[in-house]
């Protein structure tokens, strides 16, 4: 073996000793061990005999070039729900301590090893590619609600989601008083370094950001980059906005386990929505940007998850993520005819007729045309659909093309 390799181990080496230095640090793992000629970390839960085996041949291919906050958060959907397959306890405790989060949507359904099919996630969508989920805070660490747990403590989805809420009212109350009226543009940090206080997930909290602008006299606006934390704005001018869209970027960009760039305020109805400008405003293509980055990531990981399926006889069409050449950002997904495919919800629609062959439409004119219909249980949505259109249609398409 040469000096570097000697000392420093092949790259699929350092993979592996990092995810199992990953998988060491959570408080419910008994013992791991990488098993360098299988390529895989066997996995075992404290006080259980159950066991896991993390394949990384895929997981090393999917990483390799990309920033360590992807490795860390695959590794994280990989081995938490695992850890979560426990046996509840008694709903008088469990209670107590149950938090609302917010998770992107991929992560809420599939790539989850080790985890029984009857023991799913409790999820809910929330907002467009966020899906709000319920954790037990434990002292050292947090599991994540699964229905199982609700089999076991003879309760409701709502109840749970419902308790989860009211045991952040102290805190929503007590950071009311951080919003007084106006004078100006201000921008609040809320900092959340080890995640303990829970304090991004408030928005979720009814009538708190609809209490903050009855007391600010200001609609807020919300970005919540990081899994922790969170960013306020209150009676931003342009350039207030726009430094705040950066700096929220920077955050997503940094973040262990990012989780938006999109800016959010409240409606009307005091319910939590993206927060969104006409075409033409200073802010437009900066928001158009967020939205459409937001789309990109967690449209790909339900794609690379879709893939992994070796058993999926329907094809897994991608979101692409383009820039036209005035800068605004548009997303995009292919259409290859003559197989069933599952497509993402996108901008446009390119059918692909051959390698040289394709135009492109926009969504909406596709589908005053054609039938795009939701599949059930995919969130963010998947439409299916078979071979291309007849040729009567597609001629009337190819005369929308852009």
């Amino acid at each position: 073996m040469g000096f570097l390799g000697g000392v420093f181990g092949s790259a699929r080496n350092r993979f592996g000793n990092k995810v199992l230095a990953q998988v060491l640090a959570y408080d419910a793992v008994e013992s791991a061990e990488f098993d360098e000629e299988a390529f895989e970390v066997v996995v075992r839960r404290r006080g259980s005999d159950s066991y896991a085996k993390l394949s990384l041949e895929a997981l090393f291919k999917r990483c390799e070039g990309r920033p360590e906050h992807e490795r860390v958060q695959r590794v994280a959907d990989l081995v938490e729900p695992f850890l979560t397959d426990q046996r509840a306890e008694p709903w008088e405790e469990a209670a107590k301590r149950l938090r609302p989060v917010l998770r992107p949507a991929d992560r809420s359904q599939f790539g989850m090893a080790g985890i029984r099919a009857r023991d799913v996630l409790l999820t809910r969508p929330v907002l467009p590619f966020l899906s709000e989920m319920v954790v037990v805070d434990n002292p050292s660490t947090m599991r994540f609600v699964t229905t199982a747990d609700l089999a076991a403590w003879g309760v409701a989805a709502d109840e749970v989601f419902s308790t989860a809420h009211y045991n952040l009212t102290d805190i929503a109350m007590s950071t009311l008083s951080a919003f007084e009226p106006a004078a100006g543009a201000q921008v609040l940090d809320f900092a959340d370094e080890d995640g303990d206080s829970y304090v991004g997930s408030l928005p979720l909290v009814g009538g708190w950001l609809a209490g903050a602008e009855a007391r600010s006299g200001t609609r807020p606006v919300v970005f919540l980059p990081g899994h922790a934390g969170m960013l306020v704005i209150l009676g931003g001018d342009p350039g207030t906005f726009d430094q705040v869209l950066a700096l929220a970027e920077e955050r997503y960009d940094e973040a262990l386990r990012p989780l938006s760039p999109v800016p959010y305020t409240i409606d009307d109805d005091g319910e939590l929505i993206p927060y969104r400008v006409p075409a033409g405003h200073p802010a437009w293509q900066s928001i158009r940007h967020a939205e459409t980055r937001l789309a990109a990531a967690v449209y790909g990981g339900q794609t690379d998850k879709l893939r992994a399926d070796d058993n999926r006889e329907e094809a897994i069409s991608a979101l692409m993520h383009l820039r036209a050449p005035d800068g605004t950002e548009h997303t995009m997904t292919p259409w290859t005819g003559g197989t069933p495919t599952l497509l993402p919800h996108a901008d446009y629609i390119l059918f692909v007729i051959t390698e040289t062959n394709a135009f492109r439409v926009a969504w909406s004119d596709v589908a005053a045309l054609v039938t795009l219909t939701p599949v059930p249980g995919y969130d963010p949505p998947r439409y299916r659909v078979d071979d291309h259109p007849s040729p009567s249609v597609m001629a009337r398409l190819r005369a929308l093309a852009s």
